[in-house]
């Protein structure tokens, strides 16, 4: 199983996140980003990433989310899922992945909307599991 892994990016006035990867990047595979459910961290997929059937066969990048795992913001304490799907572009770019499928578990599934929303032809397609995709709850009266 791969370690974590940081890497610095500038939104928010600098993130440290974290990452890991299945293997050193191959741009002639296909890349699957992996985004955590809240309260958890890329140990989620760990069984992904114990799959041979899957690490032979594609790239798997798990970022995990801001307050989660190893991933901090340097200058504030609050975030949203929009701030997220930024980082993990960068963080994207930062490793020169230039075109990548999304899965996010849970909360991870509305970064991925964001993502795709944001990020154009980088995100081939989105894989939410578990997400609800209803407007959010009304503020209480």
């Amino acid at each position: 199983m791969p370690p974590t892994s940081i890497i610095h990016v500038p939104h928010l006035g600098g993130i440290t996140a974290s990452y890991r990867l299945s293997q050193p990047y191959n741009a002639k595979l296909p890349t699957l980003v992996l985004i955590n459910s809240f309260t958890t961290s890329s140990a989620l997929y760990d069984n992904a990433f114990s799959t041979p059937a899957l690490t032979s066969t594609m790239n798997l990048l798990a970022i995990e989310l801001l307050g989660h795992g190893g991933t901090r913001a340097h200058k504030t304490d609050n975030w949203t899922y929009w701030d997220t799907a930024i980082m993990n572009l960068q963080v994207m770019e930062k490793l020169g992945v230039e075109r990548a499928f999304v899965l996010g578990t849970s909360q991870g599934g509305w970064v991925t909307v964001r993502m795709a929303l944001l990020g154009g032809d980088k995100i081939q397609g989105i894989i939410p599991l578990g997400t609800s995709l209803d407007s959010e709850s009304p503020p209480f009266p």
